[in-house]
């Protein structure tokens, strides 16, 4: 992880998991401590500073697209590019196995259990 801060130690925690554990925050009824359990983090004030420093960094909640890598760049052989659907072939059989675990439990147990996204948070 690479540093662009003006002086001190390098961030512990990767950009990445700062905005996805804000944003959870953000638009999740999750308090700081469940969030910081659910994400292995020391406690809860670790999900606070996420929180404030998501809001000072993307204030409008817009994210910047990722420049891709010099990595990235090179053209991919066709053997990746097999082993890349394969895996997204098993990424999307696993998504809709949980959707469809995620519904049954939720007849089974007749309560809605899927997330409605854009829920406004409840005042803490």
């Amino acid at each position: 992880m690479s540093s662009n801060n003006k002086g001190g130690r390098d961030p512990v925690h990767d950009n990445i998991l700062k905005i996805a554990v804000a944003r959870e925050y953000l638009s999740s009824d999750l308090g700081y401590m469940k969030l910081a359990i659910k994400y292995g983090l020391p406690g809860p004030s670790t999900v606070r500073h996420f929180v404030k420093w998501y809001k000072a960094n993307y204030p409008t909640g817009e994210i910047p697209p990722v420049q891709p890598t010099q990595q990235s760049q090179q053209p991919a052989t066709t053997s990746e590019v097999e082993e890349l659907r394969k895996q997204l072939q098993q990424a999307n059989l696993k998504v809709a196995a949980w959707e469809m675990l995620l519904e049954n439990a939720g007849k089974e147990l007749g309560v809605d259990i899927v997330k409605k996204f854009g829920t406004k948070q409840s005042g803490k």
